[in-house]
This record gives C-alpha cells, sequence and structure tokens, in this order.
C-alpha cells in the first residue's frame, strides 16, 4: 500500500490518499473504512455524448469514460475469495456528469488512487494504516532460504515475498591434509552471520512463523546452531532476544528446498506438509488461547467469560489474561461503538493482558463471533460476572428484609 500523505491522530475531517496495491491491502482498506466516510474515488460510467439538442432527440451515443465520484458510504461490499471490493453511496458533489445526491456504486481497483475522509481517525485506524505502511508488520511468516555459503533473510506475506538481507560466505573445499577443520570453521562462521542477521531484522514475538529452508540437513544445522547460542547467552543472562527466541521456539519451521535462492523458498512453500506446519503455527497462539478459554469454560471454573458486559467487569478488575475479540466488532457503524471496544482493548492491554484480535475470516474468528465476538479468560476465578447491578440491589434489599 503507499501512502500519499499523513494523518496525525487525533486530526478530524482529514483527507488521506492511499493506492492499495494487492489483495491483502483490500483487506486493510475493508478493516479501515466505514459507513459514514466519505471517498473520493475513480469509476467508469456510461454517459451520453452529444450537444443537448442531440440528447433531446435520442440522437446522443452512449458512451464509457473515466469520473471521480465523491460518495458518502451507505454500503461496504467486500469479497475476499474474489478480491473485489464495491463502496455504495450518495454524491456529495456534483460534476458535468453526475448530479448531486445520486446513488452510484463504485470498484475499488488496484494501484488507482482512492482518497478517504473521515471525521475521526481513531486509535483502531492509526493501527491499520500503522501496519499498512510497514511489510514487516503485514508479515505473518520471517523465512530464511541457504545452501552452503550463501543465505536468504525474508518476510512473506499473503500475497508477496520481499527480501530483506542476503549473507554470503567463502566456503572452502575438503582439504585432504587437514581434513574438514577448516571447512567446518568456515560453516561455523557461516551459520553465526546468517543467525546475527535474522536478529536483527525479525520480530520473534509478533511473527507467527520462521521458517527455515535448505537442501540436506543445512536448515537443521541453523537452527540448531541457533538453539545452542540461545542456552548459553541464557545461561550467562547476556541477551533478552535470546530468550524472546527460545520462547518462541515452536514457531520454527524446517523445510527442504534443492537450493538457497528464492526459487527454492517458493519450492518449500508449495510442499504438502510445510503448508500444513504454516498453517498450523501461523495461527497457534490465537488457536491456543481459544483453546484455553473453551476448557476452562467447559470446566465452569469461573476462568471464562464472554459477552460485552461481562468482559467489560473483568477487564475494569484487572482480571483478564487474555482478551479475545473479533475484527468484526471493530468495524461497527456507530462511532461511539467503535470506540468503546476500542477503549476497553487499551485498557486491558494496560493492565497487563494479552490482545488477541481475530479475523472473521479465519475459522477462529468464526467461532468467536458465535460467543458474542469478545471473550476473555481470567487470571483467577471470578463468580457471578453476570449478574446485573439490579439483581446485586434486589438481593441486598432482601438481606435487609430479612434482617
Amino acid at each position: 500500500m503507499i501512502v500519499k500523505n499523513k494523518v496525525k491522530l487525533k486530526d478530524k475531517n482529514v483527507a488521506l490518499t492511499l493506492v492499495p496495491q494487492d489483495s491483502e491491502d483490500l483487506w486493510y482498506l475493508y478493516n479501515l473504512l466505514r459507513v459514514g466516510d466519505t471517498v473520493h474515488v475513480l469509476s467508469h460510467r456510461n454517459v451520453k455524448k452529444g450537444n443537448q439538442a442531440q440528447i433531446q432527440k435520442g440522437k446522443s451515443k452512449m458512451e464509457k469514460i473515466l469520473v471521480k465520484l465523491k460518495l458518502l458510504i451507505e454500503d461496504i461490499d467486500y469479497i475476499a475469495s474474489d478480491n473485489t471490493m464495491r463502496l455504495s453511496g450518495k454524491t456529495v458533489e456534483p460534476n458535468e456528469y453526475v448530479p448531486l445526491n445520486s446513488y452510484h456504486t463504485a470498484d475499488i481497483e488496484l494501484n488507482k488512487d482512492l482518497t478517504i475522509l473521515k471525521e475521526n481517525w481513531d486509535e483502531y485506524d492509526m493501527s491499520i494504516l500503522d501496519d499498512l505502511c510497514s511489510v514487516e508488520k503485514k508479515a505473518d511468516i520471517g523465512a530464511v532460504v541457504l545452501q552452503e555459503g550463501v543465505a536468504h533473510i525474508c518476510f512473506i506475506t499473503e500475497t508477496m515475498t520481499v527480501l530483506k538481507s542476503k549473507v554470503e560466505k567463502s566456503i572452502p573445499r575438503k582439504n585432504p591434509q587437514y581434513g574438514t577443520r577448516d571447512l567446518d570453521k568456515a560453516m561455523n562462521t557461516f551459520l553465526s552471520m546468517v543467525s546475527e542477521t535474522m536478529i536483527r531484522h525479525f520480530d520473534f514475538d509478533k511473527l507467527k512463523v520462521i521458517l527455515l529452508a535448505s537442501p540436506g540437513f543445512l536448515a537443521k544445522s541453523l537452527f540448531d546452531k541457533i538453539m545452542l547460542d540461545c542456552q548459553t547467552s541464557q545461561n550467562s543472562g547476556e541477551n533478552k532476544v535470546y530468550n524472546s527466541i527460545l520462547k518462541n521456539k515452536s514457531k520454527f519451521v524446517i523445510a527442504h528446498s534443492s537450493t538457497g535462492y528464492l526459487q527454492g523458498l517458493e519450492e518449500a512453500l508449495q510442499d504438502p506438509q510445510t503448508k500444513k506446519r504454516l498453517s498450523d503455527t501461523k495461527f497457534s497462539e490465537e488457536s491456543n488461547a481459544l483453546s484455553d478459554f473453551h476448557k476452562a469454560l467447559n470446566d465452569d471454573d469461573g476462568r471464562a467469560w464472554y459477552g460485552l458486559e461481562e468482559v467489560k467487569k473483568a477487564i475494569y478488575m484487572d482480571a483478564v489474561r487474555y482478551l479475545m475479540v473479533t475484527d468484526q466488532l471493530f468495524n461497527n457503524d456507530d462511532v461511539e461503538t467503535r470506540r468503546m471496544y476500542i477503549e476497553l482493548t487499551e485498557t486491558a492491554k494496560k493492565n497487563g493482558a494479552q490482545v488477541f484480535i481475530f479475523s472473521s475470516l479465519h475459522e477462529s474468528g468464526v467461532q468467536l463471533n458465535q460467543l458474542t465476538g469478545i471473550a476473555a479468560l481470567l487470571k483467577y476465578p471470578v463468580p457471578d460476572l453476570d449478574e446485573s447491578e439490579d439483581e446485586d440491589e434486589d438481593e441486598n434489599e432482601n438481606e435487609d428484609n430479612d434482617e
């Protein structure tokens, strides 16, 4: 996504021009746009060409032209599987071919400008824009494809692979006199260089998968080297990054490729076994949190709650360990409702809760939407969160009457 101008947080009535470049950008736009926003968008329209007399006599010709519409959005139609998005609404600005207050539907096209005007850009909007402008934040997968003496460090999003760095080192052949001594030393240095480059570029807490691919057993050797360095550093208490890597050890996936160049990465990604492991790992944090929630819910131990009022009480009690919310709630047409969910998640984060925003297009998000779209796993049991204040007051009155 190309962002042509910047927005300051809390600015009102600020227009932002974006250029969506791929299907993933459409998904971010879908989360950014809402009913009530105003957009400037180019759209093809069939118009009558000719002078007034020709038009009146019905002799004018229909011609498809490109017109710029300024629409107040009343409906957003997004089909992820088809990579299509349509915006419908009334025109709020007339031009030569389009009268004021006429209804139009415009397709959002890739590599075409789209200008969005909002009354207010809130925290959720800004987080989406932040992700849009950063490949690192859009990427779920960090990948290294390597062979002896060369490695490529990449980020992988749903639609593209971005090369961040290339590591090269001359590796000597086996020497008849000294055996593999020089070879082993060079390979150890090479693997250290690759590991250090990964650490510079990868945020191991945020990435959902770290894919290592190579011919033979080199990817496994790199993994073993990283784990050994982490263990050594952890024992000496040297580096927090290594502690982060150990904590995220389960995110590593080792795969086979026939080469250490980028075509080898594509080859590894197409392997059915790798695909399954990537799918399982990408959503592992969300799935694990939801699984823990369901277990507590089945145990009925007072730690699992869903529904806005119950979760809100738990958040303000500072009792929430995991807060789980679907992106659907942030797309609410009502500005106040949307702002309320944003404030809830911000409060939960400040209180130390881990916040998961589930995609409604993924199975875990579908499951959460069936449970009102918001749920929490608590740090400790809290009974009767579902009792209303009125019920509490009635109980107190009954106790007073009994006395």
